[in-house]
């Protein structure tokens, strides 16, 4: 008899021929969200403004997986794709589809309340990805896996430096 070799514990990195695009699959362990966003510090390839608002906005975004999803139980996955275009970066983050027990089936903004009415935690991921990114939605079947697509801008990164004018 055979043995096989099981596929390696997540995370683990996706391999792509794009060199534009670099992927990371991750588990349902919350530690988990410390290394994507240690991953996509490293992979975005951008200076601090840019990679500050993608790791902000991967951070929240598989905290909801977690949270909110079937990734967030034993054996649960959470897809991360990241690709680079000359102006842009598109984060693309998949979950494995609804928990019965989360309050909402899909991704969902919540209106800004008042202050004092603001919850003691949580509450606010997608609204953070909008201040963040220039745009946001996602795709997916009801019931089934749902992908949440971030369009960031990489202008901080092709600022034209000036040469300063002389003093008098």
């Amino acid at each position: 008899m055979q043995a096989t070799t099981p596929a390696p514990n997540p995370p683990r990195r996706i391999p792509f021929p794009d060199p534009a695009k670099t992927g990371l699959l991750c588990g349902s362990d919350p530690r988990h969200v410390a290394i994507a966003r240690r991953w996509i510090s490293h992979s975005s390839q951008s200076g601090p403004s840019v990679t500050s608002a993608l790791v902000s906005a991967l951070s929240e975004l598989h905290t909801n997986c977690l949270r909110h999803t079937l990734s967030g139980r034993p054996g649960g996955t959470v897809r991360i794709v990241l690709e680079r275009q000359e102006f842009v970066h598109i984060l693309y983050v998949t979950d494995n589809g609804p928990d019965t027990s989360a309050p909402f089936g899909v991704p969902i903004a919540l209106p800004p309340t008042p202050a004092d009415e603001l919850p003691a935690v949580g509450g606010h991921g997608l609204r953070l990805l909008e201040s963040l990114s220039l745009y946001w939605d996602w795709t997916g079947e009801a019931g089934g896996p749902l992908t949440v697509r971030a369009v960031f801008s990489r202008a901080a990164d092709h600022r034209i430096r000036r040469p300063r004018s002389p003093r008098p």
